[in-house]
């Protein structure tokens, strides 16, 4: 008997379906979903259907089924089948194209709190699209709204590698208003209506000014109690609130006027305008308005900034809706200045140096006073004010987006100012994009690489990690060494002699499970100049991985490079390691997906955050011996990464992350969770160490803005008040102001 069956295109990335059989009414059905022929993923219909229910004769048996997919990656040709497995019978096949063509009937799906933590609330939403919902999040207390949000991120959810295990997700800050150490209990709901499963919440929350008496000895509290009621402290402030309040920090973005007459033109896009009595003058592209609190704020800074040559600061965005937008720079980044020329819209001049000039550009002028005979940028005499100097419509700096683009392609085509053999390859201009993104690849001239594996059992897994790395790098020597941390299963020992039979060696430790130890050991075995550690759970299905981060590593200056790692549903897994977030080092851009730009368009070029996860870290193996290698007694199995990139920067090398080069990372396969176990245990341990050790820099991490709030996703928000606003110096290790407790 034929199967009754249907499936629709019900939003941007989400198909949705049934199947049915009349002859076997309590059967459900496993489905697989095919593109272009290759199977993508398969799940069992076991979802509730209501348009099932006529054909079910009355029965209320789940039959429904839905798969998500990413739009960034079908294109319009791209065949969709979907199929009952095993049985021969086709439900859909159509072309992309023709399914976007449907209409797309309303339900928000199921809305969830998952967490709630001082002023925010977070949460999930399941209905499998991949194109964020319009509608919000609204959070009532009585009649009164306290927050609102749209829903702004992702999770990857289930299995690792599960190229559909993704669900939309919200953080949503409450009003600053709730923090006044009473108990607040609130209605939350989408604009949809759908109450949210686990509202009402109730919120407790204290102002700053309650942590402070909490932890100054002068009301009583012990040095030692202070410390024991940090980490309480940590769990209840949790007091940010969302980037479009930064005109709440800054109120003279509101009264923002019309640009002043300039002083002097800058080239063909730019002009000066004198700052006070300073002696200085900001620079500004001609879409930028100078702000006038900037002179003021530099005045006050310049005793404190010794031998500086330049100041960069941020800018405010005024988008369509009249809200102002921070763009918030980090103390300078060289990588991201050569390829996007963030730092190039408004920066700060001893006006000698304006007067001297006879650059064509804005960023000419820049590079030529950073770098006066050619070649890299040098950081001596950079400095950072953390404060805008300017606004811009956010719609006029995308109108020049692309002649900017060109302008910087110019500027860095000039003899002498990159390395012989270099290329430039403009990408495409993303609709709204406000920076130009540039791709500069260095020429690959050390082609031979260490490669490290630890390992332990997952066969397969390493076994497919290995090959399609040689596979995606043709033209590179590669010194495969595999540690075996004790491997017992007869499919994984036959994966391991497989690979050793095709070059690979393998190295025995059976020492308990201390990853920098193993990593350490192999390194005395390496035959290459060049080390590239890396995870047994990776896979490569772009090509020219190790061609763009060797490029990377061919500057001196640089003591590390790692790729875009991307989870199997194409949500990332890593674009850097941010310091600060909850007092530790976070994973940047977790909550975004595969052609997401990221804040400041950070996922469109390269840039220096700093630091890299270990799960592909290329370095020096020179750098990596002197250094000491990884910390074997304080970062065993976390962080030992964080930490070796640390004292890379702490030597004067910069750290390097490319989203030119893509990998998959199918994170915690091979190690599993590890909360609540002796494992989770040895995290806390070394999250301790990092904290103890580094404490400066996790406070105050100078390439992310310490505006940003503590308590948050890296780039999701501002904090109530500043946390530094002095001057930062660039490649400088800067302690943060910390309070009277610490």
């Amino acid at each position: 008997m034929p199967f009754l069956s249907d499936l629709a295109f019900t939003a941007p990335g989400l198909l949705r379906g049934h199947v049915y059989r009349k002859s076997q009414p309590a059967r459900q059905w496993h489905v697989g979903l095919f593109v272009n022929d290759h199977l993508l993923g398969a799940t069992l219909a076991d979802l509730p259907d209501d348009s099932m229910d006529e054909a079910r004769d009355g029965t209320i048996d789940d039959h429904g089924f839905q798969f998500s997919l990413n739009p960034a990656a079908l294109q319009e040709t791209d065949l969709l089948r979907v199929e009952v497995l095993n049985q021969g019978h086709v439900i859909a096949e159509r072309r992309v194209s023709d399914l976007r063509l449907q209409p797309s009937p309303a339900g928000p799906g199921v809305a969830r709190i998952s967490r709630h933590r001082g002023l925010m609330l977070s949460g999930t939403v399941e209905n499998g699209v991949t194109e964020l919902p319009a509608y919000e999040i609204f959070a009532m207390e009585g009649e009164r709204l306290v927050g609102r949000c749209q829903i702004n991120r992702w999770e990857h959810v289930g299995n690792p590698q599960d190229p559909l295990g993704r669900t939309a997700a919200f953080d949503l800050h409450l009003s600053p208003d709730l923090a006044d150490g009473q108990m607040h209990r609130l209605h939350v709901e989408t604009s949809t209506g759908i109450v949210l499963e686990g509202s009402p919440v109730d919120i407790l929350a204290w102002p700053n000014r309650l942590s402070e008496g909490l932890r100054n000895p002068a009301s009583g509290g012990s040095p030692s109690h202070a410390r024991k009621i940090e980490t309480a402290l940590d769990r209840l402030l949790g007091l940010g609130m969302p980037l479009s309040a930064y005109s709440a920090i800054y109120p003279e973005l509101e009264q923002a006027a019309p640009a002043p007459i300039p002083d002097g033109r800058i080239g063909e896009d730019g002009a000066w305008f004198r700052l006070g009595t300073t002696g200085w003058v900001i620079c500004c592209h001609q879409d930028v308005r100078p702000l006038a609190s900037f002179a003021d704020r530099l005045a006050a800074a310049l005793p404190m900034m010794e031998g500086a040559r330049v100041a960069f600061c941020d800018l405010a965005l005024r988008q369509t809706d009249g809200v102002f937008w921070p763009l918030l720079m980090p103390a300078f980044d060289t990588e991201r200045l050569l390829e996007q020329g963030h730092a190039a819209l408004c920066f700060a001049l001893p006006e000698a140096a304006v007067a001297q000039s006879g650059a064509r550009s804005l960023v000419a002028l820049l590079l030529d006073w950073l770098a006066p005979g050619g070649g890299m940028p040098e950081l001596t005499g950079l400095w950072h004010l953390p404060h805008p100097g300017g606004w811009s419509e956010e719609s006029e700096l995308a109108a020049s987006c692309k002649t900017r683009g060109r302008t910087l392609e110019t500027a860095l085509s000039q003899p002498g100012r990159l390395p012989e053999g270099s290329r430039i390859s403009p990408a495409p201009i993303r609709a709204g994009a406000v920076f130009p993104a540039l791709h500069l690849q260095r020429p690959a001239r050390d082609r031979a690489v260490s490669v490290i594996v630890p390992t332990r059992n997952q066969g397969p897994m390493l076994h497919d990690a290995v090959t399609s790395l040689i596979a995606a790098n043709p033209g590179f020597d590669l010194d495969i060494i595999i540690v075996d941390n004790g491997s017992d299963e007869a499919e994984s020992l036959e994966m391991l002699n497989r690979l050793e039979d095709g070059g690979a060696r393998i190295l025995e430790f059976s020492d308990g499970f201390n990853f920098s130890l193993m990593n350490n050991l192999a390194c005395e075995h390496a035959r290459h100049a060049q080390l590239c550690f890396m995870n047994n759970d990776v896979a490569f299905p772009w090509p020219g991985v190790l061609r763009e981060l060797c490029g990377r590593l061919a500057d001196p200056e640089v003591g590390a490079a790692g790729p875009l790692m991307l989870r199997a549903s194409d949500i990332i897994q890593h674009g850097g390691v941010v310091l600060g977030p909850w007092h530790g080092a976070v994973h940047a851009f977790e909550d975004r997906m595969l052609g997401d730009p990221g804040y400041g368009e950070l996922l469109c070029a390269a840039s220096e955050p700093a630091a890299l996860t270990g799960a592909f870290l290329l370095t020096r193996r020179r750098l990596f011996e002197e250094l000491g290698g990884f910390d074997t007694t304080r970062f065993a199995v976390n962080f030992n990464d964080v930490d070796y990139c640390l004292r890379l920067r702490e030597a004067g090398y910069r750290i390097v992350f490319s989203p030119h080069a893509r990998i998959r990372h199918y994170e915690s396969v091979s190690r599993g969770r590890e909360k609540g176990t002796p494992a989770g245990h040895r995290l806390q341990r070394e999250l301790a160490n990092l904290r103890a050790i580094w404490r400066g820099i996790v406070m105050n991490d100078p390439q992310y803005h310490p505006l940003f709030a503590p308590d948050s996703l890296p780039y999701r928000a501002l904090a109530l008040e500043h946390r530094d606003p002095r001057p930062r110096r660039a490649g400088r290790w800067q302690a943060a102001t910390q309070p009277r407790w610490a």
